[in-house]
């Protein structure tokens, strides 16, 4: 938000002397629970008394006024308590997130997660932003990136860093995370390899073998980390999708899966996104499928992405459901999944002030026309639920479009790539590149 120029609105300034001038500001609120007191109409909260209280002796227990951590109550009556703050400021809260917040006039938008504020707008308002938290509850505000020589270039949230600079901004994921695997693996200092993964054959599969019971619980935390750290990193969410399909029987096979991606992170530590200040028209979404190509089971992978402007907001791979008995079938179902993500998101930006129109990208021609048309036609494995994205495309909600595959960056979630050029051109067409070298603000593995 922080970034983009949307058409139709009110432009960011970017000139570095001007109160006005947008910036990204992060607020974190100190005890955020004990700001929410106890509504006892809903019901009361007890604890035990310490020993050196000497009503404990007597049997007695302490009734809390304030929410205290780790109480089931907690989380909701803290969310009820800055709402409450944020509305009588003059925010509204969002329809599709009620953890979504904005100031039309201010021209701040605002999410919470848990007791982190992170919030755009202009300096000036967001100073009044900060004075209004402060005057009710004890804050400190980490960092306040932007363009001005007295602005902050970098700032952390949630061990993500974000970085401010005269082309954009950049964001890179929790580098401990991927640190992580590799160290779990004992990988530090192995040869590296040029992509997370490798296709498995059928006499691959033929010859695997479960793994010990005793490994279970060390595998699925490895895998489960990787899958974590790879939210942050397109070119591994397929292959860390994959591995977690060993999840509940782990097999050898899946070790030596796992082992690969700590092998590519060695080499491949940091992925930044890039965030130019372009603008923005249209949330575009890109899918793909790969037919079959589970050797073990014959199910298909559904793979996409959806950008805003040139900003990499959200990307998957996932496994579908049903078993396709033809190419056009699953790309079908793939665009059904990659439909529905840009009409979520489409109503989550309209609770931050933006309308936008959807357009969806895909390199099936058998798609479109399944899409294209009203009903099943001569089709007849089709399921009948994902229907409903033939009405969409008539009624214009969302417009479909034809892309050439070999320019389509959801390839890179459907299937493993041999090719470290085609990720790394794959990457490039998201606006995100590998980089080496440390973030100042960064967290250090411990």
């Amino acid at each position: 938000m922080a970034a983009t120029d949307l058409v139709g609105d009110e432009k960011h300034v970017r000139d570095p002397k001007s109160e006005r001038r947008t910036q990204v500001q992060m607020i974190d609120i100190s005890r955020a629970y004990f700001n929410a007191k106890i509504d006892a109409s809903k019901g009361a909260t007890f604890v035990e008394l310490p020993d050196e209280d000497p009503d404990k002796a007597r049997g007695m227990c302490g009734g809390l006024l304030v929410h205290l951590y780790g109480t089931r109550p907690a989380a909701e009556g803290w969310h009820n308590e800055y709402a409450t703050t944020l509305l009588d400021a003059g925010f509204s809260v969002g329809a599709a997130s009620a953890c979504v917040f904005r100031h039309r006039e201010k021209r701040i938008v605002t999410t919470v997660h848990g007791d982190d504020f992170t919030s755009a707008g202009p300096k000036d308002s967001l100073d009044w932003l900060r004075d209004t938290l402060k005057a009710k509850y004890e804050l400190t505000e980490q960092a306040r990136p932007g363009p001005g020589a007295g602005d902050d270039r970098e700032a952390r949230v949630l061990n993500r860093i974000i970085r401010w600079s005269a082309e954009g901004l950049e964001y890179e994921g929790d580098l401990r995370q991927g640190e992580k695997v590799v160290l779990d693996l004992t990988l530090e200092g192995s040869k590296s390899v040029a992509t997370p993964g490798i296709k498995i054959t059928n006499e691959v599969v033929a010859k695997d073998v479960p793994l010990p019971e005793k490994k279970h619980t060390a595998f699925r935390a490895v895998a489960a980390r990787a899958n974590y750290f790879a939210a942050g990193r397109p070119d591994m969410q397929f292959s860390c999708k994959q591995i977690c399909r060993w999840m509940a029987s782990p097999t050898e096979q899946g070790v030596v899966a796992l082992k690969r991606v700590g092998r590519f992170l060695e080499g491949h530590r940091l992925v930044v996104f890039k965030h130019p200040f372009p603008e923005a028209e249209k949330i575009d979404t890109h899918s793909d499928t790969d037919w079959a190509g589970c050797v073990r089971t014959r199910k298909s992978t559904s793979g996409g992405l959806l950008m805003l402007g040139r900003h990499l907001i959200k990307s998957w791979s996932s496994t579908q459901g049903p078993i396709s008995l033809s190419s056009g079938e699953a790309e079908f179902y793939g665009v059904v999944k990659a439909a529905g993500v840009p009409l979520g998101y489409q109503a989550l930006l309209e609770d931050l002030g933006v309308k936008l129109p959807v357009r969806l990208w895909t390199d099936s021609a058998a798609t479109m026309g399944i899409c294209g048309r009203q009903g099943l036609g001569k089709l007849r494995h089709v399921d009948t639920r994902s229907l409903w994205i033939q009405q969409r495309v008539r009624d214009g909600s969302v417009e479909l479009r034809k892309v050439r595959g070999e320019v389509n960056p959801a390839d890179l979630f459907t299937k493993h790539l041999q090719s470290a050029d085609r990720v790394a051109d794959l990457l490039d067409l998201m606006g995100c590149q590998y980089a080496g070298g440390r973030a100042d603000g960064a967290p250090q593995l411990r």
